[in-house]
């Protein structure tokens, strides 16, 4: 589970996923949809006898929608709400777990002992109005959150070493996330602190700067970072049932993201020939990834873009849960 500043993601052993936005909001009621009989389905859960709107369903309509960048927001109330949603996501009724989650680079020193704290015991909540749910966390472990891109393509789906030179060679793992850049290097698995940073550059601000190119030629829209996202992802976007290529609005921003991250790695990875391989991963590498393994094939050897990357870190979190836990 990876309940992160920008989203939401879980796995769980018995095959139930979820991604959100990592926004609450205060509950509206639902006035039409419910009269004709095609409401959408709503995520709302209750914690702590207050009701919260919570993901898309925050962000589409609610009173205010709220989130955190900062590395203390593990204590917050809006940390604990989301944390309810994502394991409400996950298990039904009453259920007892163990977790793996993570943190940014720049943040596991001072804040993973407290993460594993606030994960480990009980939660109570109720989903969509439906009966109360306990789910008791018995173990937790934290991990950085490259790490477990590394993970994923180092152990089988039951959490076996292979061998492969993610597992055996010295390879490099760029994150990319919506407040995060977080550049780990590993040595048989094992962190190699020479060669590991996480600073705050991140996919978001370009999000940011793309919605405001598309708002200032198309006044009827004011499109959220994560519509823009799954535009990018796509090509294109809707205005008044008219499709507009991307591409023209994004590509200045998205070209300036690129050669900072570039200049990163090349700053910090300052001897190339070192790695056997280089993988690509986190939401962001689904906007910059291609045009990042096409400038990085250049130097480093076997640049790979991780499978569904958004998923890539909970993959990898997912399998040493079952490798520790069974």
């Amino acid at each position: 589970m990876d309940v992160g500043f920008n989203a939401v993601k879980v796995m769980a052993s018995n095959g139930r996923q979820a991604s959100f936005p990592s926004v609450i909001g205060i509950e509206q009621e639902q006035v039409m949809g419910n009269a004709v009989g095609e409401s959408k389905k709503r995520s709302v859960i209750e914690v702590d006898g207050r009701r919260w709107a919570f993901g898309e369903t925050a962000l589409s309509g609610s009173e205010y929608a709220s989130g955190r960048q900062d590395a203390e927001w593990i204590e917050s109330q809006t940390y604990g709400v989301l944390l309810g949603a994502a394991l409400s996501e996950v298990h039904r009724g009453t259920a007892t777990t163990n977790v793996v989650s993570g943190l940014p680079l720049e943040d596991w020193k001072a804040y993973s002992d407290a993460l594993r704290w606030r994960l480990i015991g009980s939660h109570g909540f109720r989903r969509d109005g439906g009966s109360r749910q306990t789910v008791h966390i018995e173990d937790a472990i934290v991990v950085t959150q490259p790490y477990g891109s590394l993970l994923d393509r180092a152990l089988s789906d039951s959490g076996r070493i292979l061998d492969n030179a993610w597992a055996t060679g010295t390879v490099g793992i760029v994150d990319i996330g919506g407040n995060t850049l977080n550049l780990l290097v590993t040595d048989g698995m094992e962190e190699d602190g020479r060669w590991t940073r996480g600073d705050g550059l991140g996919l978001l601000r370009a999000l940011d700067q793309v919605a405001r190119a598309i708002h200032g030629e198309h006044r009827g829209i004011t499109p959220k970072p994560r519509e823009v996202s799954g535009w990018l992802a796509r090509g294109w976007f809707e205005v008044g049932g008219e499709r507009h290529e991307i591409a023209p609005y994004s590509a200045q921003y998205l070209d300036s993201l690129v050669e900072l991250v570039l200049n990163r790695c090349a700053s910090v990875w300052s001897e190339p020939g070192r790695y056997s391989a280089v993988l690509l991963t986190g939401g962001g590498a689904l906007a910059l990834g291609r045009e990042l393994k096409r400038r990085m094939d250049r130097v480093y050897a076997n640049v790979e873009i991780a499978p569904d990357p958004v998923f890539g870190n909970c993959r990898g979190y997912l399998k040493l849960a079952r490798r520790l836990w069974g």
